[in-house]
């Protein structure tokens, strides 16, 4: 019954994602847009989620086996957060960052080559393929969410310094709280990121005698790993805050990004 039905479900959700994106960035200039940034944003979401349903009922197992299946579960999970407490707040300043990125995501999902069967790796490297994944998304989850408030902190850094305050201005939480949570959300990823990296380098060595494997998603990775822990560092170290904390964490969250859809298609070994 499903058969077929991913793709059109998933296309109307991208559909929806841009209107509201366009909407959401309207914000930044007037006002007016706000209804229909909220309920486009969640009706998309709403068909977003009964795309990955209707993947995983499809398929019978994770949607973790190739970048197609990747890119719909991980624009999922950077929205859901912000549907969850838009509902909750009414406060959408975060949206006019995230719903470009999820827009942009999901179209990219949509042209890229449709996932096969799941490999066939045995019960111990499988269980570390979908640790892996799963656990290095989430530190995504919390690291793009850091650059997303690194980046509200920029624009009410900039409303303040140029008294040009922009219909946003109002919406956005103090410089303090946005630079405390940022902070927090690479305290929360870091970790997550760097237990990621290990299973994968784990199924690495089980799977090919090498713990090491020369793969420029492997180095950009580890790329990543050490911007984040120097962050954090430097933050611990020196109480390091404030727009040049900021900048790092928007030149961060674009390194993921690009890792995610550049870098991935050198590699030789990684699916997604």
């Amino acid at each position: 019954m499903t058969a077929g039905l991913v793709t059109p479900v998933a296309g109307g959700a991208a559909v929806l994602y841009t209107l509201g994106a366009v909407a959401h960035l309207t914000l930044f200039f007037r006002r007016g847009y706000e209804g229909l940034a909220r309920w486009s944003t969640r009706a998309a979401w709403a068909a977003h989620t009964t795309a990955l349903a209707l993947l995983v009922a499809e398929s019978g197992r994770a949607p973790v086996y190739s970048l197609y299946e990747v890119s719909l579960l991980l624009a999922w999970l950077l929205l859901t957060p912000y549907v969850t407490v838009e509902y909750v707040k009414h406060n959408q300043s975060a949206g006019s960052f995230l719903t470009p990125i999820i827009a942009a995501v999901l179209v990219m999902s949509l042209i890229l080559p449709r996932p096969g069967e799941a490999p066939n790796l045995g019960a111990h490297p499988e269980r570390l393929v979908l640790w892996h994944v799963g656990v290095t998304l989430l530190g995504y989850l919390f690291l793009l969410g850091a650059s997303v408030a690194g980046a509200l902190y920029l624009v009410q850094d900039r409303n303040l310094r140029r008294k040009a305050f922009s219909p946003l201005y109002h919406a956005l939480p103090s410089l303090e709280w946005l630079d405390q949570t940022a902070g927090r959300m690479v305290a929360i990823g870091f970790p997550l990121l760097t237990l990621g990296v290990t299973a994968g380098l784990t199924f690495a060595s089980r799977t090919w005698s090498t713990f090491w494997p020369a793969d420029p998603k492997v180095l950009f990775t580890l790329l990543l790993w050490l911007t984040y822990g120097s962050y954090l560092v430097m933050r611990k170290a020196r109480q390091w805050g404030g727009r040049w904390a900021a900048w790092w964490m928007v030149g961060a969250g674009t390194a993921i990004l690009v890792n995610y859809f550049v870098i991935n298609m050198a590699s030789g070994v990684h699916r997604f």
